[in-house]
């Protein structure tokens, strides 16, 4: 194998592929990216045996064939290069060398027979969906999956598809996030449970600009494929909870609060709510909300923001955290808040928009 490439097309494509490798694994293979030729690009694979990698970039190729590297040598070596050609070939030994200007180098390398390749998915489901869309539907839920691994069902994002449109789900117990996402094209129906890792490495290797990311699922793995990266992952056993019967159907009070204002107001107040577990109390009066926190470590603290309530005043108790979890990824002038009772979850939702929607437990007021 002997194969000329441009630095900073080969250190791209080695530093996406390079996520997927284990850094902590009994097996030598595993820290190692399996590159092979094609035509005129290069192949720059890895995996850690739950998710796994693939990234395509141009090359000159003068001899096909295939060959391992440790990755962390050889980001370490790109990133060091200047940015010109570097050619790299393998001989009988799976020793690579690697030329680049004045440098030289010759890393030691695995046979590539050994290295796990990524597995098949064999596409019972697909679907098409727009980049951006899928960009906001990660961003808008994987905050809210739980990294309590005795509860592994919970630690991925539900992906429930129709045939039609797509559902992103996730949940810790104490909140829950529902993204709905128009599908370009989709043949099937499925729920699918990804885990939050993979979910958060595709959303790095979603190119902006536009475009389409293609989704195959099988009965135990994904795959994602986005012009010139492909993630595959295992899916996650078992059952997910029925989150729709958690989803407040009505409510007596309503607040319309707007978003800049109660971002920065809980932000504020979360300096003293951290102290005594993120609890932030909320009580209206009139047409404003009223946000207070304490601790006896700390002190107290209070901010006022001018809302549009409907029924009656309203003394609940909410995690500041989980409040500027939401906040954060939201672009909206104002949100909309329902309630129905003191010990039942909110209904937080952007106003005027019906495809997400936040359900939050609220606290014990002390």
């Amino acid at each position: 194998m002997k194969v000329i490439c441009a630095r900073k097309d080969l250190y791209e494509g080695v530093g996406t592929a390079g996520r997927a490798v284990s850094s902590r694994t009994s097996l030598p293979i595993l820290s190692h990216l399996l590159i092979r030729t094609e035509e005129d690009k290069i192949r720059i694979a890895a995996t850690d045996l739950e998710i796994g990698m693939e990234c395509v970039a141009e090359a000159n190729v003068q001899e096909p064939g295939q060959l391992t590297v440790p990755a962390r040598v050889l980001t370490e070596i790109l990133a060091a290069l200047p940015d010109t050609d570097v050619m790299f070939s393998v001989d009988q030994s799976n020793i690579v060398n690697l030329k680049c200007g004045t440098s030289e180098f010759s890393i030691l390398g695995l046979p590539p027979e050994e290295f796990p390749m990524l597995p098949e998915v064999h596409e019972e489901v697909k679907f098409t969906i727009e980049n951006d869309i899928l960009r906001e539907g990660i961003a808008k839920t994987t905050f809210a999956i739980s990294t309590d691994e005795a509860r592994a069902i919970l630690t991925g994002v539900l992906m429930q598809i129709n045939g039609e449109s797509l559902k992103l789900v996730s949940t810790d117990t104490h909140r829950l996030c529902v993204f709905d996402c128009p599908l370009v094209e989709c043949e099937g129906s499925q729920n699918a449970i990804v885990p939050g890792r993979a979910m958060n490495e595709l959303a790095r290797i979603i190119p902006d600009g536009g475009g389409t990311t293609s989704v195959g699922i099988s009965p135990n793995q994904v795959m994602f494929r986005t012009d010139n990266k492909v993630l595959v992952s295992r899916l996650i056993e078992g059952q997910f909870p029925n989150f729709e019967r958690v989803i407040p159907q009505e409510y007596s009070k309503k607040l319309i609060i707007p978003v800049e204002q109660f971002h920065q107001s809980i932000k504020r107040v979360s300096i003293v709510a951290r102290e005594n577990d993120n609890r932030t109390v909320f009580e209206t009066q009139n047409g404003t909300l009223i946000i207070t926190a304490e601790s006896g470590n700390v002190g107290r603290a209070h901010e006022e923001v001018e809302v549009l309530r409907e029924g009656d005043d309203l003394r609940m108790a909410f995690s500041a955290k989980y409040l500027l979890d939401v906040l954060s990824v939201l672009d909206v002038e104002a949100i909309e808040a329902e309630f129905t009772g003191e010990a039942s979850p909110a209904l937080i939702r952007p106003q005027g928009q019906n495809n997400y929607c936040y359900v939050l437990m609220p606290m014990k007021i002390d």
